[in-house]
């Protein structure tokens, strides 16, 4: 009746007491007869007596081990399906036994691992399930906020209870579905403590990071098992790994759909700023590439396609996001086009204004209508190429990005000026014109834009083209008011 009492917890931490004491017998026992090796090795007929008496040993050893396996076995089987308390158990045999030649893959070893096999299958079954689970719903609901900015204010959340329909898994009875699992204890978010080491600035966002954790966590768990049969080890390691590749392509391919949808919803004004938000999407996409060397990479053949084929995805995927925030920038840049359009030569708007001014400018100081285009245009990308430059860690995305950033819209700006090839530019058009391009090629070069794609054929094309239109307005009624393509001190002081 006594025993009836005992709890499994309680039974357990006795079981792993009682595996403590075991292990200290065998090890004085080793300790003991290793110095009687020493002096009985003396002669020939010593030798063969001491592998006589090792052999013996080794046969003690193993009858010892199966007398505790006894309380060992009853021990584990009254522990809940749905507990995972007794991995320590399995470690600390398992490292004692791993490490001595004759006890390595004996008798009980083996029977060690025959008990803890299917409950090891079953703990990444799970581990798998709740994680991919917690992807789901993580990115439901994302914020997409720098993780640090999260972590400063968020309470430890241990893994939920989830309603899994548990996969089948060998020699184990199986639970009925949808029933209630307590899944195994993942590290709680708070900000881990290789985080602080790894990164130096704002990093992906709360759903990515607790992913790479948790897989961090999990392929850690199973490599201190050290399971010893290679066999079973290369397939936990193989599943491990191909799991985190599944989970990784996940991540990335929900983080490129979030980027097109924000970018979709977004202004196509110059009152288009780039958000935090943003920036953490493509720091999702560094730390993907990151992680993926460490979660996904394996000695073998076969397994190094997981890393190859997820650094494929990463690097597609980026390529699409920068694309789309080009086309983006493109679009602003069109409708600041689109704006000074209206003063085309020949245009009913064009003669009215020229006008209006005309009859106003005898009487009142008439401001210079346009220029507030043109300053907003370069206010707005200012802000986001030092939002681009502070928050997102890869340098090599902020390079590609600029390049083509620089690239398409300059094309932008000499296209629309081909098409009015024949006509004059209105002194508006002009000096929008002079100060968006100039602005832009300063800046550009202030980013680090390479001179060889700062001077591009088109950058000629545009340049010469509003040289020629600003000499031609220059000796016009009014002039150019001080706005000019050629560079001047004053208006390095303007900026």
């Amino acid at each position: 009746n006594v025993g009836r009492l005992v709890t499994p917890a309680k039974k357990l931490e006795e079981t792993i007491r009682l595996a403590e004491l075991v292990i200290e017998v065998l090890q004085q026992n080793q300790e003991h007869h290793a110095e009687a090796a020493v002096t009985s090795s003396a002669d020939q007929s010593g030798k063969e007596a001491f592998a006589w008496w090792t052999d013996l040993m080794v046969e003690h050893a193993e009858n010892f081990l199966a007398l505790y396996a006894v309380d060992m076995d009853a021990a584990l089987e009254i522990q809940s399906p749905e507990s995972w308390d007794s991995f320590p158990l399995f470690q600390l045999l398992n490292d004692f036994l791993r490490t001595d030649y004759h006890l390595c893959n004996g008798k009980f070893h083996k029977h060690l691992q025959d008990l803890y096999a299917p409950l090891v299958v079953r703990y990444v079954d799970l581990m798998e399930s709740s994680i991919a689970q917690s992807i789901h719903k993580g990115f439901e609901r994302e914020s997409w906020e720098p993780v640090k900015s999260l972590t400063s204010n968020l309470p430890n959340v241990n893994l939920p209870n989830v309603n899994l329909q548990i996969p089948k898994v060998p020699n184990l009875p199986v639970p009925v579905a949808g029933l209630s699992v307590n899944l195994p204890q993942m590290p709680s978010f708070s900000t881990p403590s290789w985080m602080a080491a790894i990164y130096d600035s704002d990093n992906g966002s709360g759903t990515s990071e607790d992913l790479f954790w948790k897989l961090d966590a999990l392929q850690t768990f199973i490599r201190d098992l050290h399971w010893p049969e290679e066999e079973f080890a290369k397939h936990l390691e193989s599943r491990i790994k191909l799991m985190s590749s599944n989970m990784i392509e996940n991540c990335v391919k929900r983080t490129r759909m979030a980027f097109e949808s924000k970018l979709t919803k977004s202004s196509k004004s110059t009152d288009f700023r780039i958000s935090p938000s943003l920036c953490t999407m493509f720091n999702v996409m560094v730390d993907a590439k990151d992680q993926s060397a460490k979660l996904c990479a394996m000695e073998m053949g076969q397994e190094k396609q997981f890393h190859s084929q997820i650094d494929e995805l990463i690097e597609e995927s980026v390529k699409d996001m920068i694309q789309l925030l080009v086309a983006k920038f493109v679009a602003i840049l069109e409708g600041v086009l689109a704006k000074i359009s209206r003063y085309d030569e020949g245009t009913l708007f064009s003669s009215f204004l020229s006008f209006t001014v005309k009859a106003a400018s005898k009487y009142v100081d008439v401001p210079k209508p346009g220029m507030d285009v043109a300053d907003g245009y370069v206010t707005f990308m200012r802000h986001s190429q030092d939002m681009l430059r502070e928050k997102v860690n890869e340098e090599v995305y902020i390079e590609r990005l600029f390049d083509q950033w620089y690239t398409a819209t300059m094309n932008l700006l000499g296209t629309w000026l081909t098409e009015r090839m024949d006509q004059q530019l209105h002194v508006y058009q002009l000096k929008i014109l002079i100060r968006v391009t100039k602005k832009k090629y300063r800046d550009f070069r202030l980013q680090g834009v390479l001179d060889s794609t700062l001077n591009s054929k088109m950058y000629d094309t545009v340049r010469n083209r509003l040289t020629v239109e600003e000499a031609t307005a220059s000796v016009r009624e009014g002039g150019m008011q001080g706005i000019s393509m050629k560079d001047s001190d004053e208006e390095d002081e303007e900026d």
